[in-house]
């Protein structure tokens, strides 16, 4: 069995064993009786055949026996390391440590990086800051410099994850993700979605096998929120004897860029750009890019993007030399041919490795990965706008899109709302631990959306709109309310506002003659249209009488429950109709208790009714709240010495007063009683119910 490098296709390191093709778990051949030298040396030649899955197995029957092995423990935690289980990974170092604190003194480095890819900051940057005050002798590879750039992540992950964007990120469901690695998403029209995969679960032997074990590209096709169709691309552009992946299309789909990778030496990988053209329904064969390929090295993820003049560019990853060991370079696209080929500039590219570059042209902006900026962990998406040679400065698009996986291949759509990422995060499929391979997650951002409303009569079955109508937005934060803007209504268009996907509004409406209408609102953060159409509903004062209805109370309680909140919304319309208006919200309470606390409670009773038109927006001076404790009851606590709990429900009670500023314009106010509710019939007599 041979370790597929994906690293230039995707990320993965993957390592499976020989299975049937149905097969979904990984088989590691063990000699069991075999003594632990026996299996170290097996080990040893796994990994040196890239085994690197098969070889683990091993090691971990070694360290259960022997678990004073600290050669073994180191190759574990390196192991790990490369099959990226972090947990597993972060276990062995910290147990190297513990025995030999200095033998491979890089590993406190490698112990930071695993304990921040596994989401612990304030551990990884104690890690990191001991790492710095290490001495290495002249062999060892200094990681200092990148451990200064892992702190300031540890530092800044907390504000990420604390004020995360306002974007929503969720796994792929249906055919677009497997066990092993799915990469490298394009969106096409009508619901299709261009990717690359290594779907086989089975062996993958580059010396020995004949079958068909290689990446290849695929397009899937949505059906509500999952994947049902999934066509392979024909071949070519896939090729049955190396790994394929990286497609784009131009926008008729008529030209395709890809890369093919060909695994020549066991761990590693040479990539090369090729471009295919469609005539009909078949694809040409391959045309190597040979203007663009690096002979000594790798080219790959090719993608469209824009010149400093504005012309059409290819983007692509290459190790021709930078920055770092990959960065981003382009070529203008002239026809067949292309232009120079130029390093896309250093307030993009790093010290570390760049990928997966997507460039949004109506935003001018360009999405990118790496390692080399500080980050949550792995690899992080940023964002920088501009053009080359005019770029802007680079900044984390942070949670929720960044995790502290690696976290690759952002791209959107045409419309901008939607797309994708691809993360080996917790909550992909995967061979071994939770964070081992790549899948694809949508994107939805949470941008601004247009709401275009009218008021229309509750009672108009045609809901044609009313002119005059005052509407007045507050946005709702909890129990917050923050004035947006009025808007006035008019018959010939519906007014406009600007709001953002998610957010919550209180509208209310007012016009004279018509009763205030009070209404909440909110646009779901998955709604996909650019504007959303609103009829708010309004009543006119048809006659001058109004019912004012008593609110009830648990026993023993003064919270107001939602039934009564809106019956008093009948006094809340009268108060703001009626702005020279006040009410006396009366509290009572029934006979258990002492009086003192009897007239607290009815105290309470009549401040949280209060409280509530209060927060609705009426003035605090107009509401006059007073407790009466027990002394008014409207039913009896009792009947003929006998507790009667049905008259203490009624007597748990606020009652209002309206009290007019000019009593002969009044209108007619009726003041019901009514009966209390159910919800409210709680307490000594209904226990047993």
């Amino acid at each position: 069995m041979k370790k597929v490098l994906i690293a230039l296709l995707s990320l993965v390191t993957i390592t499976v064993s020989a299975q049937d093709e149905e097969g979904v778990k990984q088989k590691v051949l063990k000699y069991p009786n075999v003594k632990t030298g026996k299996k170290t040396k097996l080990a040893k030649d796994l990994v040196k055949e890239g085994s690197y899955f098969n070889a683990v197995g091993y090691l971990e029957d070694v360290v259960k026996a022997k678990p004073d092995k600290v050669k073994v423990i180191h190759l574990l935690a390196e192991l790990n390391r490369s099959l990226r289980d972090y947990q597993a990974a972060e276990k062995y170092y910290v147990l190297e440590i513990q025995k030999v604190a200095d033998k491979w003194p890089n590993s406190t480095f490698f112990l930071g990086q695993m304990q921040k890819m596994n989401g612990k900051y304030a551990e990884a940057k104690k890690t990191f800051q001991g790492y710095l005050k290490l001495k290495l002798d002249k062999k060892d590879i200094s990681y200092k410099s990148l451990a200064k750039t892992e702190i300031i992540g540890c530092d800044s992950s907390n504000a990420w994850l604390a004020n995360p964007y306002k974007m929503k990120v969720e796994h792929e469901e249906g055919s677009v993700n497997n066990i092993l690695t799915d990469f490298a998403p394009k969106p096409l029209s009508g619901n299709r979605l261009l990717y690359s995969s290594l779907k086989s679960d089975t062996a993958i032997n580059i010396t020995k096998s004949d079958q068909d074990y290689f990446a290849k590209m695929y397009i899937a096709t949505k059906d509500g929120k999952t994947w049902k169709s999934d066509t392979r691309l024909s071949y070519p552009p896939n090729d049955s004897k190396t790994h394929v992946g990286n497609g784009v299309m131009n926008a008729d789909e008529k030209v395709l860029y890809f890369t093919k990778c060909d695994q020549s030496e066991i761990v590693s990988m040479k990539c090369k750009l090729f471009r295919s053209k469609r005539v009909g329904k078949d694809w040409g064969e391959p045309e190597e890019l040979k203007a663009l390929n690096n002979p000594e090295g790798t080219t790959t993820q090719p993608a469209f993007g824009i010149t400093k003049d504005g012309k059409e560019a290819l983007y692509f990853v290459s190790d021709r030399g930078g920055r770092g060991g990959l960065d981003i370079f382009y070529a203008e696209i002239k026809g067949e041919s292309f232009g120079p080929i130029k390093n896309i500039g250093n307030d993009v590219n790093t010290s570390g490795d760049e990928y997966s570059p997507y460039y949004d042209r109506k935003e001018k902006a360009l999405y990118f990965s790496t390692n080399g900026r500080p980050n949550l962990g792995g690899l992080d998406v940023f964002k920088v706008k501009g053009t080359p040679d005019a770029w802007g400065v680079a900044y984390n698009l942070g949670a929720p899109v960044n995790s502290s996986a690696d976290d690759i291949y952002f791209v959107l759509d045409e419309r901008g709302k939607r797309g994708y990422v691809v993360s080996n995060r917790s909550g992909t499929k995967t061979i071994r631990g939770e964070t081992c391979c790549d899948d694809i997650w949508n994107v939805a951002i949470n941008e601004e959306i247009i709401l275009q409303g009218i008021y229309a009569l509750r009672t108009d079955p045609d809901k044609k709109p009313i002119a005059g109508v005052t509407s007045s937005f507050y946005k709702v934060d909890g129990k917050n309310f923050d004035f947006v803007g009025d808007q006035v209504t008019d018959v010939a268009k519906p007014f406009s506002l600007v709001i953002k996907r998610g957010d919550k509004f209180k509208v209310n409406g007012t016009k004279e003659g018509y009763w205030p209408s009070v209404e909440n609102f909110a646009v779901d953060e998955n709604e996909t249209k650019d504007t959303v159409y609103q009829v708010f509903l309004i009543d006119p004062i048809i006659k001058n009488k109004v019912k004012i209805e008593n609110i009830y109370f648990a026993f023993d309680k003064s919270l107001v429950i939602d039934f009564y909140k809106l019956k008093m919304d009948s006094v809340f319309a009268i108060l703001v109709q009626h702005p020279g208006y006040s009410v006396e919200v009366q509290g009572h309470t029934d006979s258990k208790g002492s009086d003192e606390y009897n007239v607290k409670l009815s105290q309470r009773r009549a401040d949280e009714a209060k409280a509530y038109l209060v927060s609705k927006g009426i003035e605090e001076a107009r509401v006059i709240a007073i407790g009466f404790g027990e002394t008014a009851p409207i039913a009896p606590n009792d009947v003929q010495g006998e507790d009667d709990p049905e008259g203490r429900a009624r007597n748990r009670r606020v009652e209002f007063k309206i009290l007019p500023d000019k009593p002969e314009e009044a209108p007619e106010i009726e003041y019901d009683p009514n009966a209390p509710v159910d919800d409210t019939k709680t307490g000594p007599g209904y226990d047993k119910k």
